[in-house]
């Protein structure tokens, strides 16, 4: 029977049930499995709002979500950790003291006192009516580079448009991915529940951060990376593409239009 006195001692119990939930199980399958089921509920949860509650706004939809997926994603992870602690002996005594654990830029200056206009080669009106030709010259010439202007606007803007709807995809696709596939936030949800069950057996009191401060720890930087993406993809399509309801639909859209 071993007996937990001191720091050294907790952080080696930690290390062996580490290593025994590593052996007894894939980590990286239930992880998978995890985040299948989530991004079913979010899947779920986003053609009730679509479909029953007729939220227009991708970027609103999005978010709500996100956000209720992330609640049954730490429930979904509660439940399976105590499951996977529950499947392995914890034969560990405890007799510990309280351990606390932390878990433009201007022109015109250019033309000074020294510079010179020539208007013309005469003189009188000769060189006044030189000067009319040349501004009505420049004035045509920045009407042409305007309407220019406008015609590359009008084409530049869709393309920067789907270049950052593209971009928005894929980081967003790359931080569900670390939020809801990892398996490091399972294990420490496991340590800490095994770590609880340990405690109340031994009847002694250790302070430590909890599984839920543990999940969050893990995985909020993913989380508000998903937002921040999710959020901006939905703003993108309802300002660029305002008739299309989804993002395949969006996707549908573009490779008729290319």
């Amino acid at each position: 029977m071993k007996v937990l006195s001191n720091w050294r001692s907790v952080r080696l119990w930690e290390t062996q049930v580490e290593r025994d939930l590593h052996r007894n199980y894939s980590l990286r399958t239930h992880g998978i499995l995890i985040g299948s089921f989530t991004l079913l509920l979010m899947w779920c949860v986003s053609a009730l709002q679509m479909h029953l509650l007729h939220v227009d706004s991708l970027a609103v939809r999005y978010f709500l979500t996100l956000g209720i997926g992330y609640l049954g994603y730490l429930l979904v992870l509660r439940w399976w950790a105590k499951r996977l602690v529950e499947g392995r002996t914890l034969d560990v005594d405890l007799d510990a003291p309280d351990v606390e654990f932390g878990g433009g830029r201007g022109g015109g200056s250019g033309s000074g006192s020294h510079g010179h206009v020539n208007l013309g080669d005469g003189g009188g009106g000769g060189g006044v009516g030189g000067g009319d030709g040349g501004l009505s010259d420049m004035a045509g010439g920045a009407l042409e580079v305007a309407g220019s202007a406008d015609e590359g606007a009008i084409i530049v803007v869709p393309i920067v448009a789907v270049f950052l709807i593209c971009v928005a995809v894929v980081l967003g696709a790359g931080s569900l991915v670390l939020l809801y596939f990892s398996w490091d936030a399972l294990l420490a949800v496991a340590i800490e529940i095994a770590f609880s069950y340990v405690s109340a057996r031994a009847a002694v009191r250790v302070a430590r951060e909890g599984w839920l401060m543990a999940a969050v720890r893990l995985t909020w930087k993913p989380l508000l990376g998903a937002v921040i993406c999710a959020v901006a993809l939905g703003a993108l399509l309802d300002r660029f593409m305002p008739q299309v309801n989804s993002l395949p639909e969006a996707v549908r859209v573009l490779t008729k239009t290319h």
